[in-house]
Parts: structure tokens; sequence; C-alpha cells
């Protein structure tokens, strides 16, 4: 054949070329000469339109000056001749935005110009300018800009679009001439001075030689639309005026009047605006229309050279088909491996799934013998030994990735258990100093068990989580805190109200943790790392700033992706593993993560928590006014406290954990039932019963000794409600849903006798550097300076009553149902309550923990004597009791009081249980 020995390509290529190339050489000089002709009918019309709005601001400031000569001699008033200026400024400021046409520079340097008339108007509303002077400013300003627009210079005056263009230009001319005119003439009029006679006159020569000259540009209709302008300013002035002006000025401006000729002069200036706008609009109107044809003329040779085109192609298909269909199908089977091969080798994904689809490949549907077959035959082994490479990378991946996962696991199990051995030995370390490095070994486990955690992370599982209930913001920061090694330098700022729900807490906790290391670690050591949050969209944003080395623009959009996308962990550089951990927790649990460059230096990280994150608060309840009572007294640490402050603190920040992090201990449970079983029952919110056994402790005769006031009472500030969380259980002091509600608390007036002084007992003066509720300070302190101290105030003799001691459900009324048989009360029942209540405490928190060893067996360190077990109120001197009065009988309260009473009673418990906080590495925990 004439074309065997052509390729395939060379046979397409021969059918193609000859005739797109004709076609080719044929429409597109025609087509570019089309567009050429549009787009040059496109900037006329933009001319004309900028020059339309010129006309426009040009008008204003002609008004302007007329304006401001009838100002200058008394014709208008001022508030006319401001609103115009306003007017005329807000005109050229909307030229010169230009909008989305660029305006040329001639133009765009004239209006800067008009800047320069703020002199002149400054003169006009002082009337310190003279008239010509102004007339000659306002021209100044108004010619450049009318020569800005270059219409003349630019117009094709062989084509009648270019000859109505520089006839627009004309006509501005004119209407400026004729408001040089009008104002000359004005001042004339009013002064009589043949100066200005003279000037009207030689614009007036002017304006008739431009008419002259003007007329072969203007079609009939426009022409005759410009002589009646025209017309009427002479109409306006006078049929005679002109021929008298030039014969005897003096006797021809004598006859006009002002009052009636000024308000004539400034209607002609409108009438010079609708010619300027015809002459525009016609223009337009030719403008667009040859546009339109070009573009016509230009999509028709086009469309018609593509339809061409386009059935030299389905021809040249035709004839290739013999040819085509094998190449498709081995085509699609190379696309197919191409892109199963990419999804695997090329993807950047963390996929969580166990198992993985199995890679099915379709052989290559192609049975030639020719070439082609040859072809597709070898593409199928090369597709066959992909697949192989593809399956055992996958199963490589998924090995690593369980190594991990059970190195992981093992690490968390050993750490736990070395956790717990360590706080055991804490909690029989009496030494200090080795306190304190068990301290620092057990934050160094802490932060080995979040390594392994986030190894767990990176192997694809998911982490044990152990919290059971919702946990506060703030605590889960500091959970994240004690797996850090720079805890010290990081300051919390968050509010107490902010619950998290259980099953987000280990791994926003790890996330917290690798984004507070990375904030300690690439920050200077001088520096402080500042957390925050704040409400926003429903949720809470999380702000993690500090001032290191921050990043790179790039870098930072870079990791920005890596949060958000998901990304294959070999794939992932070694640097920055911890992102790579807090992104997959932060896709798990749908927390949007960003990081932002800090306008200090550094880097600034936020973390938003959905609505679904977090626990809904609760309605408050209606607060109750409060009465503010005294303070309570700091506790001072007395005798041996300083040296085990820690151990004392540690116990107490124990009881402080969380119940999700806590163990279920059935021996500790058996603990508190024994404890609250032994402990003698009392009921907390019955009226007090007075015993008549005897008097409480008795009052010594003053001797003139220091004498001291009774233990104030705290209670809490009503300024401030803990908000409340509805976890659906019923909470002490409620009412449970099946019962029915108490009326809402209303607005209760406080007994007036609360803040009574009760007798004061004077106390020995040897006894106030042993007890610490006079709050005597002392000079041995450890770790934290001692508590302030505050006093109460020395009592008013003048008071009635003395202080009473507040005691628990004292003013709730009496039940009605039977009484349960009790212990009489003793002379001692508040103490025995008070000691009852504590044993309560205690039983509660040796049931989540460990109860720390009370008694010691040896002496604690050399030179000191062994600690002694405090009782409340051993030591207090044995005296006759001061029998008080009587108390008058309590009334009854309404059931609106005695709720206000018993939410303050919860506020105090949880308050008092809310104290303890974390203390930095080497403290107690």
């Amino acid at each position: 054949m004439l074309f065997g020995k052509f390729r395939i390509l060379g046979k397409l290529a021969l059918l193609i070329i000859v005739p797109l190339v004709g076609v080719v050489a044929l429409s597109v000089p025609v087509i570019v000469t089309r567009i050429n002709d549009a787009q040059d009918a496109q900037k006329i019309s933009d001319a004309v339109q900028t020059a339309t709005r010129v006309s426009t601001a040009v008008q204003e400031l002609q008004e302007e000056r007329l304006l401001s000569i009838g100002y200058l001699f008394g014709l208008i008033e001022k508030p006319e001749l401001v609103l115009q200026s306003a007017r005329a400024t807000d005109a050229v400021a909307r030229v010169a935005d230009g909008g989305d046409e660029e305006l040329p520079d001639g133009l765009s340097n004239a209006l800067r110009g008009v800047t320069n008339l703020a002199k002149t108007r400054d003169g006009v509303i002082n009337r310190t300018i003279r008239p010509d002077l102004l007339i000659s400013d306002y021209t100044n300003v108004i010619l450049p800009i009318i020569n800005g627009l270059a219409l003349a210079s630019t117009s094709d005056l062989t084509t009648s679009v270019g000859r109505q263009v520089f006839a627009l230009e004309q006509a501005l001319r004119t209407d400026d001439l004729i408001s040089q005119a009008s104002g000359y003439l004005t001042v004339a009029t009013i002064t009589k001075n043949s100066g200005f006679v003279g000037l009207f006159y030689a614009d007036l020569l002017k304006l008739q030689q431009l008419i002259v000259n003007a007329q072969p540009f203007f079609t009939d209709e426009q022409y005759r639309l410009y002589l009646g302008a025209q017309d009427a300013f002479a109409s306006r002035v006078g049929g005679s005026f002109l021929t008298e002006a030039a014969i005897n000025p003096g006797a021809a401006i004598a006859k006009l009047n002002i009052r009636t000729l000024y308000p004539s002069l400034r209607s002609v200036l409108v009438l010079g605006g609708f010619v300027e706008k015809r002459v525009a609009a016609d223009v337009d109107q030719i403008v667009t229309k040859n546009r339109d044809t070009a573009l016509r003329d230009a999509f028709l040779i086009g469309g018609g050279s593509f339809l061409l085109l386009l059935v030299v192609i389905v021809l040249s298909l035709f004839m290739a088909r013999a040819v085509a269909r094998p190449l498709r199908r081995l085509t699609a089977s190379a696309d197919r491996i191409a892109r199963a091969a990419e999804a695997e080798l090329e993807r950047v994904a963390d996929d969580d799934a166990d198992a993985v689809r199995p890679i099915r490949l379709d052989p290559v549907d192609v049975e030639a013998q020719d070439e082609i077959g040859d072809l597709a035959r070898a593409f199928d082994r090369v597709q066959t030994t992909a697949v192989r490479l593809v399956e055992r990378q996958v199963l490589g991946r998924r090995n690593v990735a369980q190594m991990f996962g059970h190195v992981g696991r093992r690490t968390q199990n050993l750490v736990g258990r070395q956790l717990a051995l360590i706080d055991n030995l804490e909690r029989k370390e009496t030494d200090s100093d080795r306190l304190r490095e068990l301290y620092r070994l057990d934050h160094m486990s802490s932060r080995l068990r979040r390594n392994a955690s986030s190894l767990v992370v990176l192997s694809g599982g998911a982490g044990a989580n152990e919290h059971t209930a919702p946990l506060s913001l703030t605590d889960v920061v500091r959970l994240a805190l004690g797996e850090i090694e720079d805890y010290t330098r990081v300051d919390v700022d968050l509010p107490d109200d902010i619950m998290v729900v259980p099953a987000v807490l280990a791994d926003l906790t790890l996330v917290l943790a690798e984004l507070m290391e990375n904030a300690t670690s690439f920050s200077p050591p001088h520096t402080r790392v500042l957390i925050t949050a704040s409400h926003m969209r429903g949720g809470i944003r999380l702000a993690i700033v500090d001032n290191g080395l921050g990043m790179t623009p790039e870098r930072l959009a870079e990791e920005n992706s890596r949060l958000t996308r998901r990304e294959r962990l070999d794939l992932v550089p070694s640097e920055v593993l911890g992102l790579f951990v807090v992104g997959r927790l932060a896709r798990r649990h749908g927390i949007e993560v960003t990081l932002a460059d800090t306008p200090a230096g550094g880097v600034t990280v936020m973390l938003d928590l959905a609505p679904k994150h977090l626990v809904a608060p609760a309605q408050d309840l209606l607060s109750v006014p409060v009465p503010a009572f005294p303070a309570a007294i700091g506790t001072p640490p007395g005798h041996h406290t300083a040296e085990f402050a820690q151990v004392l603190a540690g116990s107490a920040a124990r009881a402080s954990v969380p119940g999700s992090l806590q163990p279920f201990d059935a021996t500790m449970l058996q603990r508190a039932t024994h404890t609250l079983s032994s402990a003698r029952s009392w009921n907390a919110f019955a009226a007090p019963v007075r015993s008549e056994a005897g008097p409480a402790i008795a009052a010594p005769a003053a001797d003139g000794g220091t004498v001291y006031e009774a233990e104030p009472v705290y209670s809490p500030n009503p300024v401030y409600q803990q908000p409340v969380y509805d976890m659906g259980a019923p909470v002490a002091g409620r009412v449970p849903a099946a019962l029915p509600e108490l009326p809402a608390a209303g607005q209760q007036t406080p007994r007036a006798d609360w803040n009574v002084s009760p007798s004061i007992p004077a106390i020995p003066r040897q006894r106030v550097e042993e007890d610490y509720r006079y709050g005597t300070p002392t000079t041995r302190t450890y770790g934290a300076p001692p508590p302030q101290v505050y006093g109460t105030p020395a009592p008013d003799p003048s008071s009635a009553t003395p202080l009473r001691r507040r005691v628990p459900g004292e003013q709730l009324p009496e039940e009605a149902g039977p009484t349960l048989p009790v212990t009489p009360p003793s002379p001692d029942d508040a103490t025995a309550a008070r000691a009852a209540f504590d044993a309560f405490e205690a039983g509660v928190s040796r049931a989540q923990w460990d109860a720390v060893e009370t008694t010691m067996t040896a002496p604690p360190s050399a030179g000191h004597a062994p600690l002694a077990r405090r009782v409340p109120g051993a030591t207090l001197p044995v005296d006759a009791q001061n029998t008080p009065p009587p108390p008058a009988p309590a009334p009854p309260l309404d059931p609106d009081a005695a709720r206000a009473l018993m939410e303050q009673f919860e506020y105090g418990v949880a308050l008092a249980l809310n104290e303890t906080q974390p203390q930095p590495e080497g403290q107690p925990r």
C-alpha cells in the first residue's frame, strides 16, 4: 500500500495537517481583524462614557463658579454654596475613581489639580478674593480636565464616529466659555466696571468663533440643538444686548437687572449639558453597533473554521478505526494498573482499617497477533509483577504497624506498674530529698507513658480510655502538663466551667501534651507558654501560644495541610511525628487543629472543640443572695508540718484525682462502708436542740490578757456560682425527677441575727503559738509562703448578742415524718458532727486511693520527735463551760429558704474538694 510504510501517527498527521493549515491560514487573519475592530469600538465607547462623567463633573464646577460670584455679591446664601461645593467634589471623586476603567494619565493629573481650589473656596467664604481671580482659578482647573480627555487627538476625523467624538470635545469647550462669560457679565452688571465688560466681550468672540468652526463635526440634529443652547444664552441677556455691548458697553450693562439676570444665567449652564449628553449617546450607539458587527463576523468565521476542522477530525477517526480499538483497550488497561499502583504506592493516607481489599486487575483484552498484541501480553506480565510488589508492601506496612502497637501497649503496661510502685514508695517515704527524687522519677515515667501512647497511635490503633465521667478542661490540661518536661513554663488561663465528654479525654490529653511539648521544646527557656480558651461557634477554641523559633510560611502551610489530610506514616518526616500523632487523633474525633504565627514570634496552635466534645451545662440554679460572712483564717504550718508538707499535700492531691482515673477496688469500698457505719449518725438539717446538762466551755475571768474570738465560719462568696452540669444522675440536695420540685427560691432576706457576736472566751496567752486556729504565723515554711492570715475584728461593745456559730441545716424546717431514735445530744455535738463528717470524707478518700500511713514507728528525721496525731478539740482548756442565754425558738423556714441553704451547703462542700491544685515537679502530685 501507499501508506503501508507510515506509522499510525504519520497516517493521522498526513490526513489532518493539510486541511488544518489551509483553514488556519484563511481564517486567522480575518478573525484577528474583526477582533481588533471590536476592541477599537470598545475603547471609543469607554472614552465617550468617561467624557460623559467628566462633563457632569465640569458642569458642577461651572455651577460652583457662578454661585461663588453670586455669594461674593450677596445674591445667594452660604449653605447653597457649600452644598454645591460638596456636589462638585463628589462628582470629581467619582470620575477619579474610574471603576474598572483606566483613566488617561493627563486626566488623572488634572483631576488631582481640583484640590488647588481649596484656597480659592476659602477666599470666597471669607469674601476676600477678587472676582477676576476667582473666575481664572476655576478656569485653570476646568480646562486641564477637558484637555486630559484627549478626544481631539485620539479621534479619527475621516470616520463619522471620530468626527462626532471631536464634536463632543467642542461642546465641552463651548459650555466652559458660556460659563466664563456668565461670570464676567454678572460682575460687570453689579460693579459697572468696564474691564469686566471687556473680558465678557472677549469670551463672547471666542464662543462665536468656536461655534462656526464646530459645525462640520456635528450632525444636523446635534448642531440645531447646539445652536439652541447658544440662542438661549443670547435670549437671557436680551436680543440687542450683544450689539449694544460692542458699541457702548456701559449703557448696555446699565439696562440689565441683576435680580433677573443671575437666575437666567444659571439656567443656561443646564442647557449645555443636554447637548453633551445627546452627542455622547449618538456616539455610543454607533460604536456599539460597530462592535457587535465585528464580533459577529469574528464568531461566524471562527465557527466555520472550527466546523471544517471537526469534519476533518471525524474523517480521520474513521480512517484510524482499524488500529484505534486495540490501542484504546491497551490504554484502558494501562490506566487501571497505574491508578491501582498509585493508590497504594503514591497516595498520602493513613488507613485505620485492619483489612485491605486485595488488588485484582483484569488482563488486557487484546487478541491480535501483531505488534499491538505483543505489547499487550508484555504489559500483562508487568502489571502482575506490580500487583505482587504492592501487596508485599501493604503486608509489610501492616506488620510494622502491629509491631508498633504491641510494643506501645507493652510499654504502657510496664509504665503503669512502674507508676504504681513509685506511688507506693512515695506514700512510705518520709525523707524530703528522696521524696523529691521519687516525684521526679514519677514525672519521667508519666512522660514515658505518653511516648508509649504516641507509639500506639502511630501504629493506627486506638489507645485505652479509662475515663468514665466528664472532666473539666482545666484538669485535662493539668493531666497533659504532667506528661511534658518543661511544665513549669506553661501558664494556664482557662475557665473552670468547661467539661469534656469521657470519650475524648484520653486522646485530647495526648494531643495537648504533644502540642505543649513542641511549644516548650522550640522556644527559649526564659519564655512562657500560655494556654487560653474562648467560646466560639457553639464550641471552645483552645490557644497554645509560644514565643519560640516559629516557622516559615511554606513550612506552616505544609504542617497545616498535614494536620488535615490523611498521610501515611512511612512518608512522614521523622522530625514531625508529634504533629502526625496530633493530626491522626484530631481527625479521629473531628477536632480542628490549626497552626498560625504568633505576632511577637513563635507559633500559636488553635484547637476547636465542637459541641459534641463538651458537656452541655444545665440551667444555672436560681441564686439566692447570701450575706457576707467573715473569711476563714488561713492555717499556717505547725510543728513538723514543713517537713511533711509534700507527704500531706500528695495525699490531698491523690484524693482530688478524677474518678475516671481511679480503678475500682472492693477492699477500698469495704473500708469506706466500715468508716460510715462506725461513725455516729447525726441529722445536719434538723433544728438545733440545746442540751440542758450544763454549760459549755466557761470563759475565765477577765485578767487583762489577750482575748480571741471564736473560730470564724467560712461562707462562699455570693458573687460566683459554680456551674451545674446535667448528667442525668440525682444530685444531693435536689429532689429527684419522680418527686415534686420545690417552688423556685425567691428573694430571701437574711436573718437579722446572723452576725450577732457570741460571748468571747478568754484564751490563755501561752496557747496562741500552739493552736492553728488563731492565725499565728510560724517561721518554718517549705515550698511555698505561709497562707495569709485574716484577723477577726474586735467585737462591738454595743452589740446586744454575741456571734453564733453556723451549723449546717440549723434554719431548715423540721421534717414531718417519724423521728428516728438518735443518741441524745451532748454539749460536744458540734465537735462530734465535725469529726463524723471528717471521717466520712477520709473514708471516701481511702476508698479511692490507698490511705496514707497515719502512724510512724520511727522518727521522721534525726533530732525530731515523732508527729502526734491531732484530734480536733484535744488541746482546748478544760474549764467550766459558759452557759449561753437560751435562744429564741427558730421559726420554721419555707421550702424556698431550705433549698437556698441546701445549695449553700453543697457549694461549700464542692469548693472544699476543689481546693487541691497540681504541684510542679518535685512537689506532691
